[in-house]
């Protein structure tokens, strides 16, 4: 049945409901459909309605595209008085420069961030539509390359269990990272009394979902790419496959013309098909360097100022439970701040989501040298038309050089891959012991 989602955030079109539980199905689009909701009521997106099935041309709206100025406008416009609102409403801020520091990064460095977001995205509106048009014309293309029902029906299938989850995640990891302004707004006295400070902070929290759903358009493009490769793969080890399979066939057939004229025919065929199936890699590839390049300044902002944050806010935690200073001052402990807690999780697990995403979308560009080194191996020489030797020859030299072509890296500073991120895990929790340990030094 086809996947009823008319939203470009849901670029399949089939899924077998049998597959999975129908309340996972339901959830997952109901997701997507509020994702997508949020992309066009905030700037993000620009694109005009969708089809039911999410397989024709994305089409830019000139109305949401002057929505997404106006929505720069107003967050240029109101992020000083913003700041300066809660600057002056809260006083912990100018007590000393330690807290003025975190309030910086808790404030000012998100408010730039959503601005520069929603400037990339109104400057760039264009680009982000060709990217989600060409990942269609992608798919077109290489649906037309499945020879098989099975393979056609793989990639029809995007809707999955594990993708579901995925989204079913993210924007879970949305509502968890709006825990702590929640609170504030809840526990705060002065929300009440002043009502351009409820406005402002309510506004910061909507710049950090601003740059949060930036990011999740840049999970969600991934997550379609990666099936695109991972369906290319599998079409180039079927293709690799038949073509075993006709030289085993044209050598058990021996002298005869006609067998060996046909064999050669077929490997001819499967020569077009092959390098039908590179020219639409190579356009994998460039789309995956594009859409990097497209998130690479929110994803720089983001790996900023999560780690901050996560550092900040388990010191605090320890701080207000543990340190001696508590203990003399009020006699007692405070209780664990679960918003607090919950506020960490999404915002780490947002972080993952970023991360990971493109490093398992590189392992499966990666993936298609080792497949065609494999099946290369196999064929030999002497029985090979000339048309598919220089085929795989083409291939195998355009993948060993692709690493160093398409090299992606957030703004020429570093890669997202895992290393990265145990990077991210070492550094909070190294800085987080020097702090305690500055702590324990105050307050022996």
């Amino acid at each position: 049945m086809p996947l009823p989602l008319g939203n470009p955030l849901a670029l399949a079109v089939f899924i077998r409901v049998t597959a999975m539980p129908r309340w996972l199905l339901l959830l997952g689009m109901s997701a997507l459909g509020i994702l997508y909701s949020l992309t066009r009521v905030f700037g993000l997106m620009a694109t005009a309605n969708w089809s039911p099935r999410g397989i024709k041309r994305v089409r830019q709206s000139l109305y949401l595209r002057i929505h997404g100025w106006v929505m720069l406008i107003f967050v240029g416009c109101f992020s000083p008085i913003a700041f300066w609102c809660v600057f002056e409403r809260m006083a912990f801020l100018r007590q000393n420069r330690i807290l003025l520091l975190i309030g910086f990064n808790r404030y000012v460095l998100l408010l730039v961030c959503a601005f520069m977001t929603l400037w990339i995205h109104c400057s760039k509106q264009s680009e982000i539509i060709g990217c989600l048009n060409r990942l269609l014309k992608c798919r077109r293309q290489l649906r037309r390359l499945m020879h098989t029902r099975k393979l056609k029906d793989s990639i029809d299938c995007l809707a999955t269990r594990g993708h579901l989850l995925e989204v079913v995640v993210l924007l879970c990891s949305y509502l968890f990272a709006l825990a702590q302004p929640i609170q504030i707004l809840k526990d705060d006295p002065e929300v009440r009394r002043n009502f351009l400070y409820a406005c402002s902070l309510v506004f910061i929290t909507v710049c950090q979902v601003i740059l949060q759903l930036s990011l999740g358009m840049y999970t969600l493009a991934l997550l379609f790419l990666g099936h695109l490769v991972r369906h290319s793969n599998l079409l180039l080890a079927r293709i690799l496959v038949d073509a075993e399979h006709i030289f085993e066939s044209s050598q058990s057939a021996g002298f005869w013309l006609n067998r060996q004229e046909l064999y050669k025919g077929q490997q001819k065929w499967l020569a077009l098909e092959l390098w039908r199936l590179l020219h639409v890699h190579q356009q994998l590839l460039k789309l995956h360097r594009s859409i990097c390049s497209l998130c690479a300044v929110q994803a720089v902002c983001f790996l900023g100022y999560v780690p901050l944050e996560c550092m900040i806010h388990l010191f605090f935690t320890y701080f207000m439970k543990y340190s001696k200073f508590i203990l003399r001052k009020y006699g007692r402990s405070f209780p664990l701040n679960y918003y607090a807690i919950v506020f960490l999780l999404g915002l780490f697990t947002n972080l993952l989501l970023v991360i990971l995403p493109t490093y398992y979308s590189e392992r499966r560009f990666n993936c298609t040298r080792e497949i065609l080194k494999r099946g290369g191996l196999a064929f030999p020489s002497r029985s090979t038309v000339k048309q598919l030797r220089h085929t795989m020859h083409y291939y195998g030299l355009y993948l060993k050089n692709v690493e160093h072509i398409f090299a992606v890296s957030a703004c020429g500073l570093f890669k997202l891959n895992n290393a990265l991120l145990f990077c991210i895990v070492g550094a909070i929790l190294n800085y987080l012991m020097i702090l305690i340990q500055f702590d324990k030094v105050l307050n022996q």
